[in-house]
């Protein structure tokens, strides 16, 4: 969740327009709240963000959002809550859970971590973001990852448990805009897939075959390509 991971992504996308790409609170270089909150305070603080940056209905008007996994979530709260900062949405792994699903997944990801009792802790994620090979993701990307996942310290379940408590479907129902569900080969696949139910105005292109989780290092110039064909579309 820190911005950081979609650097490339944001290069290859800003070749023709301005990209930003906030960290969300208490990930990254941001500050965070001190106890743990929900996807509409997380919505809260980029509305605050984007009002000062003066977009808006008081300023120069919605822009175009992205999101990827928690920010998919975060994006469909603020075009509900509000609509005159958003036009278009761009939901890539868009994590529109089941409540079976949620409770799953709680198991695995929910609650504080042990990061200061667990000795073990630190280098099993070292293992598996730094020395484990990725699609073509060099060391010195994988690196620069897990340290951006450190800097959440004690508070890196916010973002999760945030998450798996937020009711998906039904705000997901509610938003007007435009919505590109964009599939790719990785864990949330299906449930961006599904999606197309749910969203009033969906566009599905499944990319699947050409990017997988790693699609924002590896294939960041695809992604760009057809996220901006969907910004540009009348």
């Amino acid at each position: 969740m820190s911005g950081a991971q979609f650097r490339l992504f944001q290069i290859a996308l800003s070749e023709d327009r301005l990209v930003t790409c906030p960290d969300t609170p208490g990930f990254g270089g941001s500050d965070g709240p001190g106890s743990p909150v929900k996807i509409p305070d997380y919505a809260g603080a980029m509305a605050d963000l984007l009002d000062g940056l003066g977009y808006g209905q008081s300023g120069s008007g919605p822009i175009d959002i992205v999101g990827c996994h928690t920010g998919t979530l975060i994006g469909t709260e603020l075009a509900v809550a509000r609509p005159d900062l958003v036009r278009k949405l761009a939901l890539p792994s868009l994590a529109l859970l089941t409540a079976e699903e949620r409770a799953k997944l709680k198991t695995q990801f929910g609650g504080p971590q042990p990061i200061l009792t667990d000795a073990d802790l630190i280098p099993r994620i070292w293992r598996q973001t730094v020395m484990t090979e990725s699609d073509g993701v060099t060391p010195e990307r994988r690196l620069e990852m897990f340290t951006e996942r450190l800097r959440s310290g004690t508070k890196s379940w916010f973002g999760p448990e945030a998450s798996l408590n937020y009711d998906c479907e039904s705000r997901l129902r509610l938003v007007q805009q435009p919505v590109l569900l964009l599939v790719l080969d990785e864990m949330l696949g299906p449930n961006t897939r599904r999606a197309a139910d749910v969203v009033a105005h969906p566009t599905l292109v499944d990319v699947s075959d050409r990017a997988g989780h790693s699609a924002w290092d590896v294939a960041p110039e695809l992604l760009a390509s057809e996220i901006r064909s969907f910004f540009d579309a009348p």
